[in-house]
């Protein structure tokens, strides 16, 4: 018989192994991201539980989710978004009104026009633009940013900030801690605040946080705006590429950025000051006196030019549902001629892949563009894991050289684009904050197409023959990492 004390490191294994089973089966999680957690769990003794308790959990906790619902209700009210609502027919897209209702119940916002649309895709004009939005405000100025580095052309943007702030414009700036982090470590916050910005920290990294929620969550947002008349959203971060990570060998980061008017700006600031709220205050405390604070009003004003018909829709472990990765899957079945995706990291689940699967098969054109090499190797090989069932289906998959394409656009047919932060990868679904907005406009999707068009010539179509020669420990290494997946 085993003595009982060479037992109790086993015991005390194996029990913290179940209690954190239960807890993960109760959470009813996907079915592989459970396996692999319950490999972990019991396959690795002690050490499983302490991954489980650091990075298990992908929720933020009920009580914000549903402070976040309540947020959101509260500021559809406040500015009267419900009555700028836009019947999704008169754009042309029909068949997505569903989707369009699925997304409003989960999410609170409705189909809300869009006036002056520009996209941006090289930073020097975007920092230029944003410089003169920031310096003609008066009354706000809002910032979110998973990156802030204050090199290069950004200190140009943060200046005028600055500026806003000493003239008396209500400034604030959220930025995730771990993105952020050269941000933090720089003068810039002392000498922001002291003219008058209100600097927060997004989703703070420390040893206590750890034992409360996951340690990896993340603000992946992209937001900037100025007097609640003028958005900035999509794939940009407040860091200049001919600065930001150089040395990784990957080149300069491309990506694409959106500035917008009219009513849909009032349901961007609503994801804005919910966050915001989130990390400066707590879910628990937000109280009436924090939203009679803030800065807001309803505003009524005209606009010129075409109203674009688009939905705001927020994601990741605040919301009840995972609903952009529904919609991606969605509009992936609904692609009848041709389908495209940009992505910078590319790490299909099986149901994602499998709609792929079957929108080749049944003939629609699907492209895939990711940029050639990456900044991550893991996520390299985990990407590449998924290109040869993708390619055996007749996917095309287009590998950018340019440098790092950090664009994240979906185009199904002329009628939908989902724009903004969203990777296809299970972080992106389920671990980070992110921001999309849901394009029901033939004319922008047209434009989009014709801006992704501008990738092609730099990149590299895979083909399966020369796809299957690659080394053999590339085989295996993409496999171990593709099983590893659903909890990264």
């Amino acid at each position: 018989m085993i003595p009982l004390l060479s037992s109790i490191p086993f015991l005390v294994h194996f029990t913290l192994s179940v209690l954190a089973a239960i807890r993960l089966l109760y959470r009813k999680r996907a079915v592989n991201t459970t396996l692999a957690w319950l490999f972990l769990l019991f396959g690795l003794p002690i050490i499983g539980v302490v991954l489980y308790l650091l990075f298990g959990d992908h929720r933020l906790g009920r009580r914000r989710m549903q402070m976040g619902e309540r947020l959101r209700s509260f500021f559809l009210r406040v500015f009267n978004i419900e009555e700028a609502t836009v019947p999704l027919n008169a754009a042309g897209s029909p068949r997505y009104e569903g989707l369009a209702r699925a997304i409003q119940a989960d999410t609170g916002f409705p189909v809300l026009p869009g006036f002056g649309t520009h996209f941006f895709t090289d930073a020097g004009a975007l920092y230029e633009s944003m410089q003169a939005d920031i310096d003609a405000a008066e009354d706000s100025v809002f910032l979110e940013f998973y990156i802030l580095d204050p090199s290069g052309r950004v200190a140009d943007v943060l200046s005028a900030v600055e500026r806003a702030a000493k003239r008396g414009v209500e400034c604030r700036i959220l930025a995730d801690d771990f993105g952020s982090k050269a941000f933090f470590r720089s003068v810039w916050p002392h000498n922001l605040e002291r003219a008058g910005v209100h600097i927060v920290r997004s989703l703070p990294v420390n040893l206590l946080t750890s034992f409360s929620r996951r340690s990896d969550l993340r603000n992946h947002r992209k937001i900037l705006v100025c007097d609640q008349s003028a958005a900035y959203v999509g794939s940009y971060n407040l860091a200049d590429p001919k600065l930001f990570k150089t040395d990784r060998g990957v080149g300069q980061w491309i990506d694409m950025m959106m500035r917008v008017e009219g009513p849909v700006v009032d349901a961007i600031t609503s994801v804005f000051l919910s966050d915001f709220l989130f990390d400066s205050v707590g879910h628990a405390n937000i109280g009436r006196a924090d939203l009679n604070a803030l800065p807001i009003e309803a505003r009524e004003t005209t606009h010129e030019g075409t109203s674009v018909s688009m939905q705001v829709l927020p994601s990741g472990p605040e919301m009840r549902n995972p609903t952009i990765y529904e919609v991606l899957v969605a509009i992936i079945y609904s692609a009848q001629e041709r389908l495209r995706i940009v992505s910078p990291y590319f790490i299909p689940d099986p149901a994602v892949q499998l709609a792929l699967v079957s929108a080749a098969k049944r003939g629609v054109d699907v492209e895939v563009i990711v940029p050639e090499r990456l900044d991550s190797r893991l996520a390299q090989f985990a990407s590449q894991s998924a290109y040869r069932e993708l390619l055996q289906a007749g996917v095309r998959l287009l590998r950018y050289r340019g440098g790092l394409l950090h664009t994240k656009i979906v185009l199904a047919d002329d009628e939908i684009a989902l724009f903004g932060t969203l990777n296809v990868d299970m972080r992106s679904f389920y671990l980070n904050l992110e921001l999309t907005l849901v394009i029901y406009d033939s004319a922008t999707s047209a434009k989009l197409w014709q801006e992704t068009d501008s990738y092609l010539p730099d990149s590299q179509s895979l083909d399966l023959g020369t796809w299957e020669k690659r080394p053999e420990w590339h085989k295996l290494t993409e496999n171990i990492l593709r099983l590893a997946s659903p909890i990264l």
